[in-house]
C-alpha cells in the first residue's frame, strides 16, 4: 500500500467490519476515525503508481548520411538540421520490478541496439528484458544506424561513411541508456490513465479507400494533485510527409507533434511512437507546411484528450517478451542468385551480396528472428509492441480478437528487421511484401504463415481476460 493512496472499497470494507457486531466502543471507535479520514479518502485519485520520465536531444552531433530514402546515395553526409531529434522516456514501477518505455526519433532501429541497451540496463539496474521496450517514430530523416537496412542506398557505404554512421551509432546508444536511467531516477508517485481519440490523416497508400487505423490511444501521466508531467500516443502511420530531397535532421509529423504539445503543455514530456501503419502514408504530403499540420492535428487531439476524464490505471505494467522464428519462403538457388545478379539497381546488388556469403560459405536461415513484447497494466490496458514495419491487418485482427477497447497496438519496436506483411499482402504482392525485403538485405519473402504465429503469440502473451468478448 505504500505507493497507493487507500481506493474507495477500503473504505466500504471498514463500514462493514466496524458494524458487524463489534463491541460498540470498537464501532464508535471505527467511526470516529472513518468521520475523520473518509474525505481525504474519497478525494484522492484511485491509485498512484511510481513514474518518471526524461528526454534526452539525439541530434547528431556530427555529419551523418540519413535513413529513408535510397535517392539519397548520391548525397553528403547533411550538416543542416531543420528540427533537433529527441530520445523520450517513460519508467514504471520499482526496484527490479521496474519497466520502462522509450520513444526515438529515428527511422529503423537495429535488435543489436535493443539488446545493448537491455544488457546496460540489466548490469546496473538488474531490469530484465521484457521491462524494457524501446519504439522509434520512423522519421526518413534521422541518421542511418550500424545494421539498419543495410542496403538502403543500393551500393555498399564508402569508408567514411560506414565511420560516420558507427560513430553516431555509438552516441545514439549511450542516450538512450542515459534516457532510461534518468527516467528510472525521476520516479515518484504519479496518477495513470489512459483513452482513445481519432486522427485522421493516413491513408492507405496501396489501395485508394485501403483498410487504415485512425485509433489515437493516449496514456496520461500527471502528479497526484492532477498536474500533467507526460503523455504517450501511438498512430498507425508512415513517417514520410518529408521527401528524400530534405536532406536535413528532422523528427516528421511525430516530431512536429511531440514538439507542439511540450510547448503549449510546459513541464510536460509527450512521447510518440508508431501503431501498424506500414502500408499508410500521410495525405497529403510532400512539405514542411504539410509535416506542421499533421503534427499539430495530433497534437491538438492529445490536447484535447488529456483534459477529459480517462480509466484509471491500478497497476504498473507487468512485462513479457518471446522472440518468434518467422519462416522465409524457400531459399533461391545458386543458380537463380546468378540470374538476379545480372539485374541493375536494388535486385542486383542484394543478390551480388548473398552471392558473396554464399562464396564465403555462409548458410542462409530459414527463419528470421522476431521480438513480441506485451506490456498489461492490470486488468484495464494490454500494451502490445511488434517488431518490425507492421501492416496495417495486424493491428485490425488484433482488435478483432482481443477486447479493442484495452488493447494497445504498436510497431517499430525493440527490432525493425524489415516490413512485417499479412497474409493479404504476400498474396497481392508489391513493395511491402517484396521489394522492401531486399533494402533490408534479407535472403527471400517471408512465408504467409507468419501472420498466424505473430497473432496467436501476441494471444498467449496477454491474460485471457483481454480476449474479445471478455468482460471489460
Amino acid at each position: 500500500m505504500s505507493w497507493r493512496v487507500v481506493p474507495s472499497a477500503v473504505y466500504g470494507g471498514l463500514m462493514n467490519f466496524a458494524w458487524m457486531g463489534w463491541h460498540p466502543l470498537t464501532a464508535l471507535s471505527l467511526g470516529l476515525l472513518l468521520a475523520v479520514v473518509a474525505p481525504a479518502i474519497r478525494a484522492a485519485p484511485p491509485f498512484l503508481i511510481p513514474a518518471g520520465v526524461a528526454r534526452l536531444d539525439i541530434t547528431p552531433p556530427n555529419p551523418v548520411p540519413l535513413m529513408g530514402y535510397a535517392s539519397r546515395a548520391q548525397l553528403p553526409a547533411p550538416t543542416n538540421v531543420a528540427q533537433r531529434i529527441h530520445a523520450r522516456a517513460l519508467a514504471f514501477g520499482v526496484d527490479s520490478e521496474a519497466s520502462v518505455l522509450l520513444t526515438v526519433d529515428n527511422c529503423i532501429l537495429p535488435g543489436a541496439i535493443t539488446e545493448e541497451v537491455r544488457a546496460r540496463l540489466s548490469r546496473r539496474l538488474r531490469l530484465s528484458p521484457e521491462r524494457i521496450a524501446i519504439t522509434v517514430t520512423h522519421t526518413h530523416s534521422a541518421p542511418c544506424l550500424t545494421g539498419a537496412a543495410p542496403n538502403i542506398f543500393g551500393r555498399e557505404m564508402t569508408s567514411m561513411e560506414q565511420a560516420q554512421i558507427d560513430g553516431y551509432t555509438g552516441f545514439f546508444t549511450d542516450q538512450l541508456e542515459a534516457a532510461a536511467v534518468a527516467a528510472l531516477k525521476d520516479r515518484q508517485p504519479a496518477r495513470v490513465s489512459w483513452g482513445r481519440g481519432t486522427v485522421g490523416f493516413a491513408k492507405n497508400r496501396r489501395t485508394a479507400g485501403g483498410p487504415v487505423d485512425h485509433d489515437l490511444p493516449l496514456l496520461r501521466l500527471t502528479t497526484p494533485d492532477g498536474t500533467l508531467r507526460a503523455m504517450l500516443v501511438s498512430y498507425a502511420c508512415h513517417c514520410t510527409t518529408l521527401s528524400g530531397e530534405l536532406n536535413a535532421v528532422h523528427g516528421d509529423w511525430a516530431g512536429v507533434a511531440a514538439q507542439t504539445f511540450e510547448r503549449d503543455h510546459p513541464g510536460a514530456v509527450a512521447l510518440v511512437a508508431i501503431g501498424a501503419g506500414a502500408d499508410s502514408n500521410p495525405e497529403p504530403r510532400g512539405t514542411l507546411e504539410l509535416v506542421n499540420r499533421h503534427g499539430e492535428s495530433l497534437a491538438a487531439e492529445a490536447a484535447r484528450l488529456v483534459k477529459l476524464p480517462l480509466t484509471e490505471l491500478t497497476n504498473a505494467p507487468t512485462g513479457r517478451l518471446k522472440v518468434l522464428q518467422l519462416p522465409f519462403e524457400p531459399h533461391f538457388t545458386r543458380a537463380e542468385w546468378a540470374h538476379r545478379a545480372t539485374n541493375s539497381g536494388i535486385v542486383g546488388h542484394h543478390a551480388r551480396r548473398w552471392l558473396a556469403r554464399l562464396d564465403r560459405g555462409e548458410t542462409l536461415s530459414p527463419t528470421l528472428p522476431y521480438p513480441v513484447q506485451t506490456w498489461t497494466f492490470g486488468p484495464q490496458l494490454a500494451l502490445v509492441f511488434l517488431g518490425g514495419e507492421v501492416v496495417v491487418d495486424y493491428s485490425l485482427r488484433l482488435k478483432r480478437e482481443l477486447n479493442p477497447n484495452r488493447v494497445w497496438i504498436n510497431a517499430y519496436a525493440n527490432d525493425v528487421p524489415c516490413y512485417i506483411p499479412s497474409r493479404r499482402i504476400l498474396q497481392e504482392g508489391g513493395y511491402e511484401a517484396e521489394t522492401s525485403l531486399w533494402y533490408y538485405d534479407r535472403p527471400q519473402k517471408l512465408s504467409p504463415e507468419i501472420e498466424d504465429l505473430i497473432v496467436n503469440t501476441v494471444r498467449d502473451l496477454v491474460p485471457k481476460s483481454f480476449e474479445a468478448g471478455a468482460r471489460d
